[in-house]
């Protein structure tokens, strides 16, 4: 069940405990005493800060994306460079530290995160498109259609967002690195066909199964979020992670289209 989705997994403990510490509960059983002194505690104090939405993390991230999305149509126009993409890339990582250790901070670092992460896969998206112009609109549609078929999947109950699902997909997505460095380190001992594959493989399907499963548990992050009464102030959190799982999403599915040949 998705109300036991934190259960069991340190990770997911650990970023769930991250929105309810830094931006909830909303209201404080402070027990006061009633005039007449009987020592009895009166009605807990409502706070009038707003309270995390569910559906405005959906919009949030919706405004997330247009922003990537722009700036990466503007690349892609603007020819920026594959320095300048990898820089801009890198520079999108570190708004993701500074919103992992300073949750607070997402409001700010969210928006730039889009920013240069959308400079980057602007640069990343002209040259898969280079063989092909069709597969950076297709993947386009592909991961927006995973969102909406994820989203769909999870709040009818089809697929469960339990303790044992949250642990798979952090061992899958520690083991997805673990791929990926290998493949950095060998890649220039194979031959460029066998490359191509590891790629696809490692790059494409690995990285939209993980990606995908991360999705899953976002979602559970953010309708948890919600019951346990956090502050709006966690919507853009919650929104950036979301974020983070499309842009695996849309890079899988780019490679996976291009047949990994980059």
């Amino acid at each position: 069940m998705a109300s036991k989705q934190s259960a069991g997994s340190p990770g997911s403990q650990q970023t769930f405990n991250k929105l309810v510490e830094q931006f909830g509960p909303l209201s404080a059983s402070t027990k006061t005493l009633n005039e007449g002194g009987s020592g009895e505690p009166t009605q807990p104090s409502v706070s009038d800060v707003a309270p995390f939405v569910a559906s405005d993390v959906l919009n949030k991230v919706a405004l997330l994306g247009i922003i990537a999305l722009a700036f990466g149509i503007g690349a892609a126009f603007f020819k920026v460079s594959p320095v300048i993409g990898f820089v801009a890339m890198l520079v999108s990582f570190g708004f993701v530290l500074i919103s992992f250790f300073k949750p607070a901070a997402a409001r700010i670092t969210a928006p730039l995160y889009s920013v240069f992460m959308g400079v980057g896969l602007g640069v990343i998206s002209r040259s898969y498109a280079q063989g092909n112009s069709t597969v950076v609109p297709l993947a386009i549609v592909a991961t927006t259609a995973v969102f909406f078929a994820v989203l769909f999947l999870y709040r009818t109950g089809l697929v469960k967002v339990g303790s044992a699902f949250v642990r798979a997909t952090v061992i899958a997505t520690v083991g997805l690195l673990a791929a990926a460095l290998v493949s950095i380190i060998f890649g220039m001992v194979v031959s460029f066909a066998h490359q191509s594959l590891i790629y696809l493989l490692i790059f494409g399907y690995m990285y939209l199964i993980v990606g995908v499963m991360n999705l899953f548990v976002d979602f559970a992050y953010v309708y948890k979020a919600q019951q346990a009464g956090v502050s709006k102030e966690g919507e853009w959190f919650a929104a950036q992670s979301i974020m983070i799982s499309m842009v695996m999403i849309y890079l899988a599915l780019l490679t996976i289209f291009t047949g990994g040949n980059r």
